[in-house]
């Protein structure tokens, strides 16, 4: 019998972490033979990105799902807390419905008993996260547990659509070229030592913290660049504090960048400041590249990053400690590499292949 086809609901309207893991999920499941609708914001960036992947796409209004779902025998997978609460009317309507939780953030009240209560699997992307969703009284039958993931072999890199070179180190030649693109365009030494962050300017990803942990580091070692990427409500008053602590020059905001992975290329260390976070995504992809990391513990990203294995990690809002360890790794070229290295072993734990597998049966058990 042909699986249910798969309605992945997401009305966001951009294109950030969340949307890239429904479309990987998306592209893993059609090389298994699952039908899969992407349903998304009417012109936004979600539904250009699907329809260029080639996904039939439809959109993300409660009425037309719930008919279309209903008409076809199609599960509906919502991706985001907004679109738990419309496929939660999916749910009411006898449309089996799968909810993912990709953030740390607590669930109280109607968003608990309501969005998430309706659905028949609630998928967390971290043990941390499904904690709190036990917390919030969701039922631990109810749970699964599925990272995030992306494209590790050739093979998953086909389904998505990526070239195989994408997830994984630079060449000499590569990286040289992503480091002089960037000094070109932000006007710093080609040579100089980049430490990177890769994430929305939003207040859990508490950039405050990385730019305090940045004037302790430039006292210690002042060539090194802190280079910021992404858009957000606190893109102003970042830059502000910038201003205001004397790191113009040293800690430099990139905004949006078109490629964010060539930017993970050209890095000597990649840094996350979060004092919350659901998995970190982005931690995965920097492993990818081959960069090591630096991070909190906020949330899941421990279940991502082992500590002195893959990585150094601090307790969140911890400038000094997050400097030391920043200061650890410009000072030992070795421990960087070896880092990098063993981040890169052990990619195959949030492989395509592994995420589709662990979500069928997860649909299948609803069918």
């Amino acid at each position: 019998m042909k699986p249910r086809p798969i309605f992945h609901l997401d009305a966001e309207p951009g294109l950030r972490g969340g949307e890239r893991q429904l479309l990987y999920l998306a592209a893993a499941l059609r090389a298994r033979g699952r039908d899969g609708v992407v349903c998304a914001r009417p012109g936004g960036e979600l539904e250009a990105e699907a329809r260029r992947q080639g996904f039939a796409t439809a959109s993300a209004s409660a009425f037309s799902l719930i008919r279309r779902a209903r008409a076809e025998g199609a599960i509906v997978h919502a991706h985001t807390g907004h679109a738990a609460g419309a496929a939660a009317w999916a749910s009411w309507a006898g449309v089996p419905v799968v909810s993912h939780r990709r953030v740390d953030f607590p669930v109280k009240g109607l968003s608990a008993r309501w969005k998430y209560g309706a659905a028949g699997k609630v998928v967390c992307v971290s043990k941390a996260i499904a904690e709190i969703m036990k917390a919030a009284g969701t039922p631990g039958s109810k749970l699964a547990v599925v990272p995030d993931g992306l494209p590790v072999t050739a093979e998953e890199s086909k389904w998505a659509g990526v070239d195989p070179a994408r997830f994984a180190p630079p060449t000499a030649e590569r990286r040289a070229a992503c480091r002089r693109e960037l000094a070109a365009e932000f006007n710093f030494p080609q040579d100089a030592l980049l430490i990177g962050n890769l994430a929305a300017l939003v207040p859990h990803k508490d950039h405050a913290a990385l730019l305090a942990a940045a004037v302790i580091v430039l006292l210690q070692r002042p060539k090194v660049k802190f280079l910021i990427a992404g858009r957000g409500p606190e893109e102003e008053a970042l830059f502000e504090s910038i201003k205001r602590m004397g790191l113009l020059g040293k800690v430099i905001l990139l905004g949006h960048r078109e490629d964010p992975v060539a930017l993970l290329k050209a890095l000597d260390i990649y840094v996350q400041s979060s004092w919350g976070e659901g998995m970190g995504s982005v931690l995965i992809e920097a492993a990818a590249c081959g960069v090591p990391i630096a991070a909190t513990t906020a949330g899941g990203i421990p279940e991502v990053v082992e500590n002195g294995e893959t990585g150094l990690l601090v307790a969140p809002r911890n400038p000094e400690a997050m400097a030391n360890n920043l200061i650890r790794l410009i000072d030992d070229g070795s421990l960087r590499l070896r880092l990098a290295a063993e981040g890169r072993k052990k990619l195959g734990r949030f492989g395509l292949t592994r995420m589709a597998n662990e979500m069928e049966k997860i649909y299948d058990a609803l069918s």
